[in-house]
């Protein structure tokens, strides 16, 4: 029964008006039951509105004997053992080969109808298909695995038809893996049994007696009408009950058919069959489904009238199980102040059914690409917002917070989704879980927070900028920390930031955080050199790191070094089509062109530049005694016949080669006279000098600071700010109580003492000077103390005047008083 048993407010039992009927509509396999009349009895009405359930064929027998389209999709009489019969099939290459030999072998247009354009097949956008794959979504990149389905790794090694470029019986995407590639027959048959109401009943049994039921109900079933198979009948004030049945098929010695079925539900008609799609798209997928990023640890920080969150960058470094593409595409900020987020929860759908996902956020940050605005997909009419190019970042602070208010925060990681598998953009679900007492229990991208003045004489956590150093690499930049969350900075311990990257690259392109105390990796993969401020966090400090994107010419160091008689100046470019960022000989090493009186060397021949003597040599730079450079390729273009620099239009072209092409020399710098004079001569020596980004294997060191409490300023602010009671007086609630949750009653009282030094003792009396409730501050970092309203004894409290002492030891007494209204 739809709703229940008892009698809703449609005069009725809710179990005797019901309905059933069945919907082939979109490809659908599906039978459904509603409440007739469209009520029930829910936990707070006795008219709740009720919905749709439903039960759909995900997957049915396969008829591949028949000489049919059972399953309209083009293909007649598919199979999914064809690699098992006959092998991979023919093998078609190229994209015009393939859609003339598709047309040849199925009717394209139920083809496309049913798969989509042909043009956003997998195997058709490759461009190389093999036949037994009927539906054309296997491809080598991606599931060329073998037969255990599986890449090669560490853990397993490659097994048969892994790598060999043709689709192997059990890779992904063929045959036994691949639903679609099953003539499937689906629902063949309905019918509705009236079990009790108003009228005739069908009394279907399912054993045999005179009636012969079974007998029937195959016939029925099995009968080539299909006006005969499927019943018609619409009811009203019954209850009822329903079979349906996918057959007759036929079944070889040693063949295997496959039923699967779900179950749905829905607000309408409409929004069951929207679920159904889903799940089918889902198990079409072999449960491949779409699959948001990991989501991200949070952590928060509170601090008066304001509240700071900080996120790891784990999300970021994730790929798709399906596309296997990194899709990556931002963060979404919630806040509430319940524990379910209900807050957040007013987006519907384009019915008004809902709420939808996890709702409206606080704040959204996604990366800087061609992915913004609303996705192209639609979820029950909804489309997904992916952001404006925002720029990602790993902190923010909430500055519109009230003091003493518990907050919740989310943080979740969302993709850009992907059209040609018709996967909608995935967010991380916000899966807070509530225990009996009333307690949360939150997972990793869930925090708590509530936010209040420090305790007097409070001095957060630091990282003394003279602590900063450089401890590996000549890499130049700028690296300072900024403090974001102070209770989670260690006190003394050291961390380092190392420079990570490719050894061909020029540039770090990435960096890692370590306390270097205990040896924990606190995060990897951070990437704003820009000093943005915008990289990861571990341990509450942020490292900001700014530098080069490419190595540059330091003026302060290139020129004439001293001892050089020569009254020339040169100038130096970097002049290439080579990536700056690529390591080769003789880059980016600093470079020595040293000056002789005779030819040294032969300079290399070039198109308008032949080959001559020239009295001077380049090298790299090699610092140290005794240390020679290496001599590298020039071209020289000598004006004045002198064989070294000295005229206006003179210059000299380094040359350099790329790992991957050793012998094909490009132009790199240019050292060209800027100012002529007399030419440069034995004891001439130029230096042309690089600032380089940081690099792979630089490192920076620094030492952080706990938060602690400074006595002398607190002795200072405990005499001039004097604590305080929040709300006084209390009249009947505060704002910032919880809401009630697992008890009958009021729920939980909430008072709060402010200012209250680390330590201190509060002790509350009535007027007449009775003890009514010692409160002690916990040493924590937060100047409040909570009290929730009882004695000692565990008692409500009266209405009326109080009086506060607070103790703070050294620091001296306060006393105050405030007032409760009931």
């Amino acid at each position: 029964g739809v709703g229940g048993a008892a009698i809703s407010c449609d005069g009725r039992p809710e179990s005797d008006d019901d309905n059933a009927r069945f919907s082939s509509d979109f490809g659908l396999n599906l039978v459904y039951t509603w409440d007739e009349r469209g009520h029930g009895i829910g936990l707070n009405s006795n008219c709740a509105t009720t919905g749709y359930l439903g039960y759909a064929y995900l997957e049915t027998p396969g008829n591949p004997f028949n000489a049919r389209d059972d399953d309209r999709d083009g293909i007649t009489d598919e199979r999914r053992d064809n690699t098992q019969r006959e092998g991979p099939g023919q093998r078609i290459v190229g994209q015009d080969a393939i859609r003339t030999a598709l047309t040849a072998r199925v009717g394209l247009a139920a083809f496309e109808a049913f798969y989509g354009p042909l043009v956003e097949r997998p195997a058709y956008v490759a461009g190389i298909w093999y036949t037994a794959d009927e539906d054309l979504d296997w491809v080598a990149q991606f599931n060329d695995t073998g037969g255990d389905g599986i890449f090669a790794d560490d853990d397993n090694a490659p097994d048969t038809g892994e790598g060999d470029g043709q689709p192997t019986a059990g890779e992904p995407n063929v045959d036994q893996t691949d639903i679609n590639e099953s003539d499937q027959i689906g629902l063949t048959g309905f019918k509705l049994n009236r079990i009790a109401g108003g009228g005739t009943v069908d009394g279907i049994q399912f054993f045999n007696d005179l009636n012969e039921w079974p007998r029937r109900l195959y016939d029925q079933f099995t009968s080539p009408d299909p006006a005969v198979r499927f019943d018609a009948t619409v009811v009203r004030d019954y209850n009822v009950g329903f079979l349906f049945a996918s057959g007759p098929f036929r079944l070889e010695p040693g063949r295997r058919e496959r039923f699967s079925l779900a179950l749905a539900y829905g607000a309408n008609l409409s929004e069951l069959e929207d679920n159904v799609e889903v799940v089918q798209s889902i198990y079409d997928a072999n449960y491949q489904f779409a699959t948001p990023p990991p989501s991200p640890t949070v952590q928060a920080f509170a601090e008066d009238g304001r509240v700071t969150l900080v996120w790891d960058n784990v999300a970021e470094r994730s790929s798709d199980p399906v596309s296997n593409r990194n899709d990556f595409e931002g963060y979404r900020i919630y806040r509430s102040t319940d524990p379910n987020f209900l807050d957040s929860q007013l987006i519907r759908d384009g019915q008004g059914n809902g709420p939808l996902g996890n709702g409206r956020p606080e704040a959204q940050f996604d990366l800087v690409n061609d992915v913004e605005g609303f996705s192209n997909l639609l979820v029950q009419g909804v489309a997904y917002y992916l952001g404006d190019n925002t720029g990602i970042t790993h902190t923010w602070t909430d500055s519109t917070v009230t003091n003493g208010q518990q907050y919740y925060y989310a943080v979740t990681a969302y993709d850009r989704g992907a059209e040609e598998f018709r996967f909608y953009p995935s967010e991380n679900a916000i899966s807070v879980s509530r225990t009996l007492r009333g307690g949360a229990i939150f997972p990793r991208n869930v925090v708590a927070v509530r936010p209040n003045a420090p305790v007097p004489g409070y001095i957060g956590a630091e990282v003394d900028a003279a602590s900063v150093r450089q401890v590996a690499g000549t890499g130049v930049g700028t690296t300072r920390v900024r403090v974001l969350n102070s209770e989670a900075v260690p006190d003394g311990h050291t961390f380092r930031i190392d420079f990570v990257g490719s050894a061909d690259s020029v540039r770090a392109s990435s960096y890692t955080l370590t306390d270097v105390t205990t040896g924990e990796v606190l995060f990897e993969g951070g990437t704003d050199f820009a000093g943005e401020g915008s990289g990861p966090v571990g341990a509450g400090l942020q490292p900001i790191v700014e530098t080069r994107s490419a190595p540059a010419i330091s003026a302060e160091r290139t020129g004439f070094q001293p001892g050089s008689a020569t009254p020339l100046v040169l100038d130096a470019d970097y002049l290439t089509a080579l990536d700056s960022n690529l390591v080769r000989p003789g880059y980016p090493d600093d470079l020595l062109i040293t000056f002789a009186d005779t030819p040294q060397t032969t300079s290399t021949g070039a198109i308008g530049l032949p080959a001559i003597p020239a009295k001077f040599t380049v090298t790299t730079a090699e610092e140290g005694p005794g240390a020679a450079g290496v001599a590298l390729r020039f071209t020289f273009r000598d004006l004045d016949g002198d064989r070294t620099l000295g005229a206006a239009g003179e210059y000299i072209d380094v040359l350099t080669a790329a790992p991957s092409a050793p012998n094909t020399f490009r132009l790199t710098w240019r050292i060209a006279v800027a100012t002529a004079g007399t030419p440069a001569r034995q004891g001439d020596v130029f230096r042309l000098a690089l600032d380089r980004p940081y690099a792979p294997g630089d490192a920076v060191e620094f030492t952080a600071s706990a938060a602690r409490i400074d006595e002398a300023l607190a002795g200072s602010v405990f005499a001039t700010e004097e604590p305080y009671v929040v709300p006084n007086p209390y009249v009947a609630a505060a704002s910032f109580e919880p809401e009630r949750f697992g008890t009958s009653g009021r729920g939980d009282r909430r008072l709060e003492f402010r200012a209250i030094p680390a330590g201190a003792a509060i002790r509350i009396y009535t007027v007449r000077g009775q003890l009514v409730k010692t409160l002690t501050q916990d040493g924590s970092t937060a100047g409040i103390v909570a009290w929730d309203l009882r004695t000692e004894d565990n008692l409500e409290v009266a209405g009326g005047l109080y009086i506060y002492q607070v103790d703070a030891g050294p620091l001296g007494q306060f006393v105050g008083k405030f007032a409760v209204i009931k």
